[in-house]
């Protein structure tokens, strides 16, 4: 991807319910960050699916306006069923011949040759003492060309200049890398919460080798909380908003969610370990993060089960991000941005 700098970029990060915007630029080696924001969507869906390019526009175009952003280029990441995700070793070599290499393996593994794609990849090791001759793995994405056309028009509408598109899961990634996450010391596992469903992601060795998509996310949770909190509970009120905490009385009532996400984690983990030929294997940390990451208290719930040490990406982890929003470094829920922020850190990094 082309790094921009001078006025920054701007992240938008679609999900079904909810847009993620973020501004971001460079000053020699500091990532300021200076808005981040979220807009409800729900009212600017027409029927079948689609944005109603004729009223989202002009909200995009005013939440940028009222932050007082100077640019118009942006990068974007929407959700996408089926993303072809696969770990890449290739030679150390430059980033434009990286870029070459990486779609001539991506067109000879892709199973639709046929289809026109969009690719992404994310070195997922470049240190620097890697000499001549050697290789690394690089986390390749791609996604049909088709599936960006809705974006194009919606960018048009807000008087956005498209330069770049990206996917989730590299973005998250992007992340962890960001606040030094170690890869290589045992098994980590990476929660990546959407809206009605997670990614699922190990990564071992360095290496990306597992991803599924399971059925609970945040809609999900909010459902069970929803069914089995008192209805005179003051909290209850609370349940929409992004920034919403589970009263500590009341983390028990997340059981039914905790107990099927954890039989999903031991499935994925058995079938990795299956796959492999392996018995066993010491999953070391889990790392939380998403536009579905909620409530702010997640890593709470789920420790109730999953006992293991949990890292929920935030502004403190990382010493070269300045974040100049009125949330300031103190946002509970840097999480639920990840995906946006990478987008902004990949362009201006």
């Amino acid at each position: 991807m082309k790094r921009y700098v001078g006025s920054g970029i701007i992240g938008l990060h679609f999900t079904q319910e909810e847009l993620f915007l973020a501004h971001g630029q460079r000053t020699g080696q500091t990532f300021h960050v200076g808005s981040m924001d979220v807009i409800d969507i729900t009212q600017h869906m027409l029927e079948g699916g689609e944005y109603n390019t004729l009223t989202l526009g002009p909200v995009i175009e005013e939440a940028i306006r009222s932050h007082r952003i100077k640019t118009r280029k942006a990068i974007i990441s929407f959700p996408v069923k089926f993303p072809w995700i696969r770990v890449i070793d290739v030679p150390v070599m430059s980033q434009r011949e990286m870029s070459r290499i990486v779609r001539l393996e991506v067109e000879r593994l892709y199973l639709d040759s046929t289809v026109e794609k969009l690719i992404d990849f994310f070195p997922l090791d470049d240190s620097k003492d890697k000499g001549p001759g050697g290789t690394m793995p690089v986390l390749s994405c791609a996604i049909p060309k088709n599936s960006v056309a809705p974006y194009i028009d919606l960018l048009e509408s807000a008087k956005l200049e498209l330069i770049g598109i990206d996917l989730v899961e590299v973005n998250v990634l992007k992340m962890a890398a960001l606040q030094g996450v170690d890869f290589n010391d045992g098994i980590t596992l990476i929660l990546n919460f959407n809206t009605t469903s997670t990614d699922l992601m190990l990564m071992e060795n360095n290496k990306l080798q597992l991803v599924r998509k399971v059925g609970q996310g945040k809609q999900q949770l909010r459902e069970i909380l929803n069914r089995t909190m008192p209805p005179d509970d003051m909290a209850r009120r609370d349940l929409g908003n992004i920034d919403f905490t589970v009263p500590t009385e009341h983390l028990s009532l997340a059981g039914e969610y905790v107990t099927s996400m954890l039989g999903e984690i031991r499935r994925s983990i058995e079938f990795y370990l299956t796959d492999i030929k392996r018995q066993e294997g010491n999953v070391s940390k889990v790392i939380l993060a998403g536009s579905g990451y909620w409530p702010t208290n997640l890593p709470a719930i789920l420790g109730m089960q999953l006992h293991l040490p949990m890292i929920d990406l935030k502004f403190e982890r990382m010493p070269d991000v300045i974040c100049e929003t009125s949330f300031g470094r103190e946002f509970p829920a840097c999480g639920v941005y990840a995906p946006v922020l990478g987008s902004v850190l990949r362009g201006i990094g």
